[in-house]
C-alpha cells in the first residue's frame, strides 16, 4: 500500500490515546505502517527480534506493547504472526464512494477535454491528467515530439523505409 488510513480524531481522542502512553502509541503506529508497507492484509509475519530492530525498540518493550495490544484486542498473535484486528474495516481501499470517485474522474476528464477542444488536438491530448492517459497516448505524444524536433531524421527514415518496401529492379 502507498498509504494507510488514520483518523485524527480517533488517534488524538480515542481509546488508544488513553490505553497507551505516547511511546507505546508510537510503536502501534509503526506496526500499522509496517503492515501497510508489507501490503499483507494487516499481517506481519516476522520474528519479534526483527520487528523490534525495524521499530528501533528493545525486544522486551516490544513484547510488553504486543501484550497490551493483544489485551486491548487490537492484535492477535500466533507465534511470529501478528494480525492487526479490524484491518479490513479501517484500511480497505474499497469504500462505498469508490465508484463515485471513478465516475467523477471520468466526468472531470470529459469536461477537461471539452474545455481544451478549442486548442490543437495534440495540446489537448498531451495535457490530460496522467491517470487518464494510456500507454498508446504517451507513445503517440513522444512520437509526435520526435517528429517535430527531428523532421529531417523522420524524412530520411521514411525514405529508407520506402526503398525497402519498393526496391528498384
Amino acid at each position: 500500500m502507498l498509504w494507510i488510513k488514520m483518523y485524527p480524531a480517533k488517534c488524538l481522542r480515542g481509546s488508544l490515546h488513553f490505553d497507551l502512553p505516547i511511546s507505546k502509541r508510537a510503536c502501534w503506529y509503526e506496526l500499522l505502517l509496517m503492515a501497510g508497507d508489507l501490503d499483507s492484509d494487516g499481517i506481519i509475519n516476522y520474528p519479534l527480534h526483527f520487528i523490534a530492530s525495524q521499530l528501533g525498540c528493545p525486544l522486551k518493550s516490544l513484547e510488553e506493547i504486543l501484550t497490551l495490544l493483544e489485551r486491548t484486542e487490537r492484535i492477535r498473535r500466533e507465534g511470529n504472526k501478528i494480525t492487526i484486528l479490524k484491518w479490513f474495516e479501517y484500511q480497505s481501499p474499497k469504500t462505498k464512494r469508490e465508484p463515485e470517485k471513478q465516475k467523477s474522474r471520468a466526468e472531470k476528464a470529459n469536461l477537461f477535454r471539452e474545455e481544451m477542444s478549442h486548442q490543437s488536438e495534440y495540446v489537448a491530448h498531451a495535457s490530460l491528467p496522467e491517470y487518464e492517459r494510456t500507454d498508446e497516448d504517451i507513445a503517440e505524444d513522444e512520437a509526435e515530439l520526435f517528429r517535430n524536433k527531428h523532421p529531417d531524421l523522420v524524412e530520411e527514415h521514411e525514405a529508407s523505409l520506402y526503398d525497402k518496401l519498393h526496391p528498384s529492379p
